[in-house]
C-alpha cells in the first residue's frame, strides 16, 4: 500500500478493527504458510504485542501469540481494556480497512492460469465424488477469457465450495438430499450472494463487489444451498 492509498482509509473504532483483523486471520490460517497480522495493543494499564490468533466476541477476549527461541508465548487481552490498536504485516489487506473504496489487487503468484483453474475444478469434482458417492459436474460460468482478478476469485470459490460440500457430506441428511437433487453446480461472479436450483442444476453467484470481504462464509453458503433442496 502506498501513501496516497493510505490517505483514503476511514477512521474505525477498535471493535471494527478487531472484526477486520479476525477476518484477515481467518483467511491466512487456511494458507500453507500463514502470515498472521502483527498487532500492538495499548490497554488502560499497559501494552501487549504479538501475532493475532483469535478474537472471541462473546468472551470479549483477544488472543495474541509469538515464539522466541522456540518458546511459545500467549497473551489474553480483555477487549474492554483496549485503548488503541496498531497493525502491521497486513499490506495486501488494506482494502478490508477501506470498506471497498480501495480496490483489491492480488499478487501475481496468487493468480492461476486458466489451465490451472480447470485442473483445480477437476480435482474438486473427484473429491466431491469421493465424499458424496456421486459424480457432480462443477462449471465456472463466464463470458470470454476471464481477467486475472476473475481467475483469482474463481479459485477462491473453488476452495469455498470444497469446504462447503465437505460440511454437507458430513451431515447424512444433507448429503442424501444434495445427492438426490443435484448433478451440476454452476458458479459465477456477481454483485450479490445467491443460489438457485432448476431441475438438477444448482447455480451459485458469489458477490465480489467488495472483494473477498463480500464472499459468503462456508456456513452461509451451506445454508443457501440447503434451502434449495
Amino acid at each position: 500500500m502506498d501513501f496516497k492509498t493510505m490517505l483514503q482509509l476511514p477512521v474505525l473504532d477498535t471493535n471494527a478493527v478487531l472484526k477486520i483483523v479476525q477476518e484477515i486471520a481467518d483467511i491466512e490460517r487456511k494458507e500453507d504458510r500463514p502470515r498472521m497480522p502483527k498487532v500492538s495493543i495499548s490497554t488502560h494499564s499497559g501494552s501487549a504485542s504479538g501475532f493475532f490468533v483469535n478474537h472471541d466476541a462473546e468472551k470479549k477476549v483477544v488472543l495474541l501469540c509469538d515464539i522466541y527461541d522456540r518458546d511459545a508465548q500467549f497473551q489474553y487481552i480483555e477487549v474492554n481494556s483496549i485503548s488503541s490498536i496498531s497493525l502491521s504485516n497486513i499490506n495486501k489487506y488494506g482494502y478490508l480497512l477501506s470498506d471497498g473504496k480501495i480496490p483489491f489487487v492480488p499478487s501475481a503468484d496468487e493468480i492461476p492460469t486458466v489451465l490451472q483453474l480447470k485442473k483445480d475444478i477437476k480435482a474438486l469434482e473427484l473429491e466431491v465424488k469421493a465424499v458424496l458417492e456421486k459424480e457432480i459436474s462443477i462449471v465456472y460460468i463466464h463470458e470470454g477469457t476471464p481477467e486475472d482478478l476473475d481467475k483469482f476469485y474463481a479459485l477462491k470459490i473453488v476452495s469455498l465450495l470444497k469446504e462447503t460440500l465437505s460440511s454437507i457430506a458430513a451431515d447424512n441428511l444433507a448429503k442424501e438430499a444434495f445427492s438426490e437433487s443435484i448433478s451440476t453446480i454452476n458458479f459465477n461472479l456477481g454483485s450479490e450472494n445467491k443460489s438457485s436450483l432448476e431441475k438438477d442444476v444448482l447455480s451459485i453467484t458469489v458477490d465480489t463487489s467488495k472483494g473477498l470481504k463480500s464472499f459468503p462464509k462456508a456456513k452461509e453458503l451451506q445454508t443457501q444451498i440447503e434451502k434449495q433442496l
